[in-house]
């Protein structure tokens, strides 16, 4: 099967974006309320928050976070790779 390298360079993108969309979104997430454990009153908050979010990520991740953020990243990845091909397909049968 000789697949163009149009495709696989389209696939390498989109498996990358999909992969890191999720661990940006979480990231400055938790920065987000970090900053906003700075301001007075938020404190109790900003902490509450952060540790669901992390607590969340350790159900994935076998007790600990950065794991649990990285399965939830290479799960994203496949599906856009999963998207991006089945987009692939499609155009190519409508030619």
């Amino acid at each position: 099967m000789n697949l163009p390298s149009v495709y696989l360079r389209s696939l390498f993108l989109t498996s990358l974006v999909s992969f890191l969309t999720p661990l940006l979104l979480v990231g400055s997430t938790i920065a987000g309320l970090m900053l906003l454990g700075l301001i007075p009153g938020l404190d109790a908050f900003s902490q509450w928050s952060s540790g669901a979010i992390l607590t969340f990520l350790q159900t994935f991740g076998s007790g600990k976070a950065l794991e649990g953020s990285l399965v939830i990243g290479g799960a994203c990845g496949v599906v856009g790779a999963l998207f991006d091909t089945y987009i692939f397909y499609r155009h190519s049968n409508f030619r």
